[in-house]
């Protein structure tokens, strides 16, 4: 048996390489910028492709000389011969008929990369979302917060510190010191340390979101679904971009890119880089000071090797700092009463002793490897992270100098995936098969008191002069992750109209704890299956109908110490998820509505606590637990309409109910107080309603304009869903002017109606902390602007 393997791998492995031609390029606009989506065809066949989020594209013909045919709408269509030992670059010109009044392109280049592959978003079987590189730059997306509020049923926070955040989808939420519910992908590679996924984003080619369960194509702790971010790849002509600006808050922004050939046709390059510093628009009234203050620098820099035709390889370093404002908690001023701030109560007041300061230093580095053969691709992808986040601050966040608090939390990790994905587009059947292999080692370290969210008092001090760095730490561990995990994924069209999808994932995690307070050394292993099942109906050529059951996992962890509220160690979640959606496409593409309604059957779920018993908050702590059972269900719905060439109407929605169905025991409390409740921290809807504007005012000034209304429904704050955050809405804005393609000006506005709202609220009865009731404010109003040229 293992003789007929090797003899069938190695005949596959000798017609792959021998048996075709591979062409590789690369198509343009007429300002050198990638198209998407563009059609390439091999001359009287039906070989064909499309370009990807770069613009790039390969395709096998039998011989080396082709003709090549490129058609995208709104540009005219080119043939050109080509051969297989150069790389091809194309580069297209609008038609006339495209800068004509009367016509109306619908919406054009909707390709996304959701399944590892360039393909059209309307038939993905998935509820995806997708930003190109030119609509993140209209939009004004420069972090994961600000798309979440363009996506129904996804919403991300940060608060406390910076890398502290929290990640909600479809009603999975992320719980502090914990792994995301979403898998972070950057061109291909896993962003391991969920501190990480807030940074400054820049130098996109496309960004998206995938839901439901994603552990066969974007693995580990994909239980909710999965971020896909692609950045743009160096490239084989020259192109450089500096943009400058400045906001209120005394905010000064810049950005810088350069990209170009080192040697033509085989070695390129690309660095980008952005720098920001704010002092801050939220008033501390003790310190007469902005809290929070900010000062961020990101690089990034590649280099890529076209080793032979079929071999190309790619190093990138990543290099992030990020200084700003930390645990500036806000409390009601009245003293008489202090912890009555309702969740819905905006009388409150900053007035800690302490400017609260955190740091998180971050490096990634990573080797991609890929060598084409004529119907797959083999991928390697090596990398290696480290991050470094630290914070102090007040604790007591009143005006007397009574408690203090340090907080340390490292990573780093080592990643290992070996892919092998199919490419031939012309045949019924694609797959990807691989496996991967992670260590990764998160340090906790929290001197003498905690800061876990919400606030836990300190041990006795030892003297009446207040907290020392010297003095022993509540919290000092290390957990390390080995993960080993083999996947594969099948795509096969039955028939022209119906397609069947399958997936498996087996993961296999092996945690240990070394708890250096307690001289304690505690491990646990979990093995988890993964299968995932997607039908897809093409009805017609604009409707798409799909259903899918996908299994999600999370793994789980170790807490600092047991309490009354949960144990030593928290158990990995299991989901069981179930999707159906439409999708269509109308108006020769200018009118698209995508809808889905989901249920997810969730067993374990993590949760925080910040209480040892709910009944007795003066005995204190906070960790994370499991819910034995709780169940989801929402529907969500995503439009995009061009009424004419100079508006588009763009808008979401999405509506989720978590509830707790059984409790459990978790410690010494039993969580069945709480069955029947909604879980915590779960906006219970969210919508976006759009205007989006991008025309020619002449034929050398073009105009582009951005309009957001977003709302963020209710939220229960507790367990027992006493504490209820009202809905907010917040009203962005961009406008911009470019000259002759190279220079710009853009004046943007964020929550421009000065709303005040509550990313994180806890009611004094579980705070436990003398202030009373405890929030983390939004962002009030900003405003700026943004000079950019391209050279």
């Amino acid at each position: 048996m293992k003789k007929c393997c090797l003899v069938l791998i190695s005949s596959l492995f000798t017609f792959s390489v021998f048996g075709q031609n591979l062409i590789k390029g690369y198509v343009l606009d007429g300002q050198k910028e990638p198209l998407i989506g563009v059609n390439v065809l091999v001359e009287g066949t039906t070989n064909g492709t499309i370009t990807d989020v770069n613009g790039n594209f390969q395709i096998s013909a039998s011989d080396a000389d082709v003709t090549l045919v490129f058609s995208y709408l709104g540009y005219l269509s080119q043939e050109i011969q080509v051969n297989a030992s150069n790389k091809v670059e194309v580069i297209l010109e609008e038609s006339i008929s495209a800068l004509d009044e009367i016509t109306v392109s619908g919406f054009v280049g909707t390709v996304g990369q959701a399944r590892r592959r360039a393909e059209s978003i309307q038939s993905i079987p998935e509820s995806v979302v997708t930003l190109t590189s030119e609509q993140i730059q209209s939009t004004g997306v420069n972090n994961i917060q600000s798309f979440a509020t363009l996506v129904p049923n996804l919403s991300f926070i940060t608060s406390q510190a910076i890398g502290i955040n929290s990640i909600n989808i479809r009603g999975i939420s992320q719980i502090r010191d914990a792994d995301s519910p979403i898998a972070f992908v950057v061109d291909g590679v896993t962003i391991p340390d969920a501190n990480l996924v807030n940074q400054e984003l820049y130098d996109l080619a496309m960004l998206e979101v995938v839901k439901g369960p994603q552990g066969t194509l974007y693995g580990k702790n994909a239980i909710g679904g999965a971020v896909n971010i692609l950045t743009l790849s160096p490239t084989n002509y020259f192109k450089n971009s500096l943009t400058v600006g400045y906001g209120n808050g005394n905010t000064f922004n810049t950005r810088l890119l350069s990209s170009g050939p080192i040697v033509k046709d085989k070695v390129y390059y690309r660095i980008a880089g952005s720098y920001k510093n704010s002092d801050g628009v939220i008033n501390n009234v003790t310190l007469n000071d902005q809290v929070d203050f900010l000062e961020t620098i990101n690089l990034r820099g590649q280099l890529q090797f076209d080793i032979s035709p079929r071999f190309t390889a790619t190093l990138v370093g990543q290099y992030a700092d990020t200084e700003g404002g930390a645990v500036y908690y806000a409390h009601s001023p009245n003293d008489a009463d202090p912890v009555q701030l309702a969740a819905d109560d905006f009388d409150y007041i900053i007035d800690s002793d302490q400017r609260g300061v955190s740091n998180l230093e971050n490096i990634l580095t990573y080797l991609k490897m890929e060598y084409s053969f004529d119907k797959f691709i083999l991928r390697s992808v090596t990398s290696y992270n480290k991050s470094e986040r630290r914070h102090t601050g007040d604790l007591d966040f009143g005006a007397v100098d009574i408690l203090r608090q340090r907080q340390n939390s490292d990573s780093e990790t080592f990643n290992q995936e070996f892919r092998l994905s199919s490419t031939n587009s012309n045949s019924k059947l694609s797959w990807d098969i691989g496996a991967f292999y992670q260590n990764s080692e998160r340090l906790r370290f929290y001197p003498l008191t905690g800061d876990f969210g919400f606030f836990v008092p300190p041990p006795a001090l030892p003297a009446p002069t207040g907290i020392q760095s010297d003095l022993s730490p509540i919290a000092d561990f290390t957990v390390n992750f080995e993960t080993i995990a083999f996947f594969g994924f099948l795509d096969y069209k039955v028939t022209d109209k119906f397609t069947v999808s399958l997936g498996l994932r087996f993961d296999n995690d092996n945690i240990t704890q070394n708890n250096r307070l307690f001289d304690l050394n505690s491990s646990k292993n979990q093995s988890e299956f993964q299968p995932k099942v997607s039908l897809s109906y093409q009805a017609t050529d604009d409707i798409l109908v799909y259903g899918n059951y996908g299994r999600g996992y999370r793994s789980g962890g170790f807490n600092g110490f047991a309490s009354a509220a949960y144990n030593l160690e928290f158990d990995g979640e299991i989901s069981n998820n179930f999707e159906i959606g439409l999708k269509t496409s109308t108006i020769n593409d200018r009118l698209i509505v995508n809808i889905a309604g989901f249920y997810v059957d969730f067993q374990n779920q993590q949760q925080f606590a910040v209480s040892a018993s709910f009944d007795d908050p003066n005995d204190t702590a906070a960790g994370n637990y499991n819910l034995a059972a709780t169940r989801i269900w929402g529907v969500e719905a995503d439009l995009k309409f061009r009424t004419s060439r100079y508006l588009d109407i763009l808008g979401g929605f999405g509506l989720n109910r978590s509830e707790i169905v059984t409790g459990g025991i978790q410690g010494t409390t039993d969580y069945a107080q709480f069955e029947g409740k909604n879980t915590p921290l779960i906006p219970q809807s969210n919508f976006n309603v759009a205007l989006q504007s991008n025309f020619p005012i002449s034929e050398a000034i073009d105009f582009s304009g951005f309009v957001n209304w977003s709302n963020t429904g209710e939220i229960y704050w507790h367990p027992d869903n006493n504490d209820v955050g009202k809905p907010y809405g917040l009203l962005d804005a961009r406008l911009g002017f470019t000259l002759n393609n190279k220079y710009g000006i853009t004046f943007w506005g964020n929550n421009l109606t000065d709303t005040d709202y509550y990313l994180e609220y806890a009611a004094g009865e579980f705070s436990a902390l003398p202030v009373g009731d405890i929030a983390w404010i939004g962002t009030p109003r900003t405003f700026g602007v943004e000079f950019s040229a391209k050279f």
